[in-house]
This record gives structure tokens, C-alpha cells and sequence, in this order.
């Protein structure tokens, strides 16, 4: 037979069940604060609550945090560095303005609460999501970002000398073997026989290389000769560098092209943060520029500067 539960009673049942639940948490609530404010390190009047510990450790890097955690050596350290820190603070904290360093002390927390509050408003200026920026970057600006510039590779035949004697007999060796080459005779023969390159003589003459227009680690002489070559298989004209005199024949030609966006999209990325930050350096300055209701006593500044003006 099933028992009736009359309204009121119900209703009563349910208030009990309420409060109860309330003091439970108010309970919790207070073992929790409590906790927080519980001293756990003291020295004199200088003390950490538990709370204020767990800050410390929730800023302070990983390693250092975890060799607290495993030894207690590491752990006394960490302990007695806080506590030295705390106790400079309530000293800094009990200078008066009859103490010589006072304004010394207040120039300096004024030049921390100035970089506080503007790296605070700099942060009011969020970042955006440059993900489409990025994108368009990209497709607007593909030869800052992505353009790859044609690359040569050649051989040479290096008829070496160093700077300063007349080369002139040279040249019109070079030349000659020159106008043999372009008649048909073989290139690598002539390689084994007058290259003064032992390198790229190994190689029959390789430089083994792609180089661009103004490869900074070649000679500027042997580039624009070696772009100045029409077709590949063709030769240079006999080119002089620090080296000596050479003879360059194109062996490729690798064209120019773009590199895609994923390859360069972390450039552009850190380019376009660089460029927010920018912006929000400026605009949080702005807000601190003097307003149109502005103040200034112009004789009093008049004054003020008269001692630092250059003299008649």
C-alpha cells in the first residue's frame, strides 16, 4: 500500500535538505579559505601563506619547480630565495621620505607601474586572426615572400694567377683555347690539362653548385658572366676575377618560381605580429598623449628650462 506524503511535509523535507547542503558548503568554503591563509613558512614577522606559496610556484619555471619537488636540498633553497624576497619587500615597504634612497626607491616602482599599465594597454589591442591575412600577404606580396630566383649551374676552366701581373698573355691564351671549344673541341680534355682549379678539375670542371645572380659567395664577375650565357652548353666570353682568367660554360638552368604558402607562412605570420605590435605600441602610447583640455603654464616652463638654455 503506498504511503501518502502529505505537501507540507514534502515541502519541509526539502527546506532540511537545503540547509544542510548549504552549511556543507559554507563548511567547504571556509576549510578551503582557511587553507588558502594558513601560514606554511615563517620567519619573524615575515610569513607565506599557503595560498601565496602556491602563486609562487605556479610562476616559476619548470625545471626549477620540479627540483624543488624531488629534492629537499633544492626544495630549502627555493624556501629561503622566497622568503629573502619577502623580506626585502617589507623592508622597501618601511622606507619613509626622511630615508635618502626614498626617491630613488619611488623612481623606480613609478618606472614599473608605467611599463605595467602600458603592456596593459598594448594588450587591449588583440591580436587578430591572421590566418586570411596571411593569405593575402601572400598573394599580393609573392616576390617579397615566396619568389625563387633562377639558379645556374656551370663548369669553368680557371687559368689562375694572382692579382697584380699583366694578363694580357693570358687572356689571349684563354681565348684561343675559347674559340677551340666553341669549334668543338672536348671541353673536359681541356679541363685536365689547364685548369688551375684542383677542385672543380676533379669534377671536369663542375663547380658542383646552383648559384643566383649575385651569389654572395662567388665572385660578381663570374655570375654575370655565367647570366650573361644564352643557351646551356654555351660559353662565356674569357672573364677575369681575383682568381684569374676563366672560361665558363652554362650547365643548367633551374627557372625562377614561388615557393607555396605553407612553406612561407610562418614568415609572413611573424611579419604581420611584428606589425600588430607595432600599431599597438602607437595606439597605446596615443592614449596617453596630452588631451585639448591640457594645462600648461608656459612662464613656469619658461623658468623651468632657463638654466638648461645654451648661452648668447
Amino acid at each position: 500500500m503506498t504511503r501518502k506524503v502529505e505537501p507540507e511535509i514534502m515541502l519541509k523535507h526539502l527546506l532540511g535538505s537545503a540547509r544542510i547542503a548549504c552549511l556543507f558548503f559554507l563548511c567547504s568554503y571556509s576549510s578551503v579559505s582557511a587553507v588558502a591563509e594558513s601560514v606554511v613558512v615563517a620567519d619573524g614577522p615575515i610569513s607565506i601563506s599557503y595560498g601565496e606559496f602556491e602563486g609562487l610556484l605556479v610562476d616559476t619555471p619548470d625545471k626549477i619547480r620540479s627540483d624543488a619537488a624531488r629534492d629537499l636540498g633544492d626544495r630549502f633553497a627555493f624556501i629561503s630565495d622566497a622568503m629573502a624576497r619577502r623580506k626585502m619587500i617589507a623592508e622597501a615597504n618601511q622606507m619613509t621620505p626622511e630615508d635618502p634612497d626614498y626617491a630613488a626607491l619611488q623612481s623606480q616602482l613609478d618606472a614599473v607601474k608605467q611599463q605595467f599599465i602600458f603592456k596593459r594597454a598594448q594588450s587591449a589591442y588583440a591580436l587578430p586572426d591572421l590566418s586570411a591575412l596571411a593569405e593575402e600577404r601572400y598573394a599580393t606580396q609573392m616576390d617579397k615572400y615566396a619568389k625563387i630566383p633562377e639558379t645556374r649551374a656551370s663548369s669553368h676552366i680557371l687559368f689562375y694567377t694572382p692579382p697584380g701581373p699583366d694578363r694580357t698573355a693570358l687572356r689571349v691564351k684563354a681565348q684561343k683555347i675559347l674559340d677551340e671549344l666553341r669549334a668543338g673541341a672536348n671541353f673536359e680534355a681541356y679541363v685536365a690539362e689547364y685548369s688551375g682549379d684542383p677542385g672543380s678539375a676533379a669534377r671536369q670542371g663542375s663547380l658542383d653548385r646552383w648559384l643566383r645572380f649575385g651569389d654572395p659567395d662567388i665572385s660578381p664577375p663570374y655570375t654575370e658572366a655565367l647570366f650573361a650565357i644564352e643557351a646551356v652548353g654555351e660559353y662565356s666570353a674569357v672573364t677575369d676575377t681575383q682568381f684569374g682568367v676563366h672560361i665558363i660554360r652554362l650547365d643548367g638552368i633551374r627557372e625562377s618560381g614561388y615557393e607555396p604558402f605553407e612553406e612561407v607562412q610562418s614568415r609572413i605570420v611573424e611579419d604581420l605580429m611584428q606589425e600588430h605590435y607595432k600599431l599597438a605600441t602607437k595606439a597605446a602610447r596615443t592614449r596617453y598623449n596630452l588631451s585639448d583640455d591640457a594645462f600648461i603654464d608656459g612662464e613656469a616652463m619658461e623658468a623651468l628650462f632657463a638654466p638648461y638654455q645654451p648661452g648668447e
